[in-house]
């Protein structure tokens, strides 16, 4: 008897064990289940006053632009009604600038989207360097176009390319014969708009740059420079003379290469003026060297 009361009272705590267990799952099942109840009437609150938000946004930016259009793109105030193009280049013409950006339909200032007139000019015409747009009150649209300037003429076989001195291609020369000629180079499928980046005619374009921007160019009148040479230019010059050339740093891009450039085509120049003061004239000078500069006169 006493040994079956006490398996009794075991299986009694063995029930009661399991019962509690069961109650206490029961229990956290249901606590979590309010709480994802009360999360989802949150996020849908939430998502309600997004949707809220996000819709007067919407309408705002819609009033706006509808009082915008009538403020500025449908007033009559802003009609345009003087067109102002300024060209400072012989080849783009206002014609041209009027015809590419179709200004003919243009009615008012501030319908002109001047961002995308800039982008349409600099890709379409490759002899544009900068375009400035800007709207004077009340009806006024100016433009102001500054072309590339071509430098140099870049032999191409039987024809030539102009280019200008950041070494874009402006298309075929029909300009003056007296714009120096860049030759020796291997280039070739070479089209309006392309940037070269060919380290001998860069430095060629340096050259001549250096002769249009400073007094140098006096004496130092360049009709052929020939980059062929690994190591230096070949300079041919308007009256004949021949040269040779090179200087410190030319295979750099930096202020001291750009330096070293400059004093050596002013010894150039001092060279030609002392020939000259002496009723000579320099037909071949190596100018490779940084002194006593070989040369042959007659």
């Amino acid at each position: 008897m006493w040994g079956k009361r006490a398996t009794g009272r075991r299986a009694n705590r063995q029930d009661g064990l399991r019962s509690g267990s069961v109650l206490r799952f029961s229990a956290g099942g249901a606590t979590r289940r309010r709480s994802n109840m009360v999360l989802l009437r949150i996020a849908f609150v939430l998502l309600i006053a997004l949707a809220g938000l996000v819709s007067a946004g919407i309408l705002a930016w819609m009033g706006a632009r509808s009082i915008s259009q009538y403020l500025f793109f449908q007033n009559d105030i802003f009609h345009l009604r003087n067109l102002k193009i300024v060209c400072d280049g012989e080849i783009v013409t206002p014609k041209h600038i009027n015809e590419y950006l179709e200004l003919n339909s243009c009615s008012n200032i501030f319908a002109f989207n001047m961002a995308e007139g800039r982008a349409t000019l600099l890709n379409k015409v490759p002899r544009i360097k900068s375009a400035e747009f800007a709207r004077r009150l009340p009806g006024e649209l100016s433009i102001t176009i500054h072309e590339r300037l071509p430098v140099a003429r870049l032999q191409m076989g039987s024809y030539y390319l102009t280019v200008d001195q950041e070494g874009y291609i402006l298309g075929t020369s029909t300009g003056s014969k007296n714009i120096p000629v860049i030759s020796g180079h291997e280039l070739s499928g070479l089209r309006p708009g392309v940037l070269l980046e060919e380290r001998k005619i860069m430095k060629a374009l340096e050259v001549l740059t250096v002769c249009d921007t400073t007094p140098v160019g006096n004496q130092v009148r360049i009709k052929n420079i020939d980059v062929g040479k690994a190591e230096s230019l070949e300079i041919a010059l308007a009256d004949g003379e021949k040269i040779r050339f090179a200087w410190t740093g030319m295979d750099q891009d930096s202020p001291a290469s750009r330096d070293n450039l400059e004093n050596k085509l002013g010894r150039l120049a001092e060279s030609l003026r002392s020939a000259a003061s002496r009723g000579k004239k320099i037909a071949f000078i190596d100018m490779t060297t940084e002194n006593n500069f070989p040369a042959q006169e007659y």
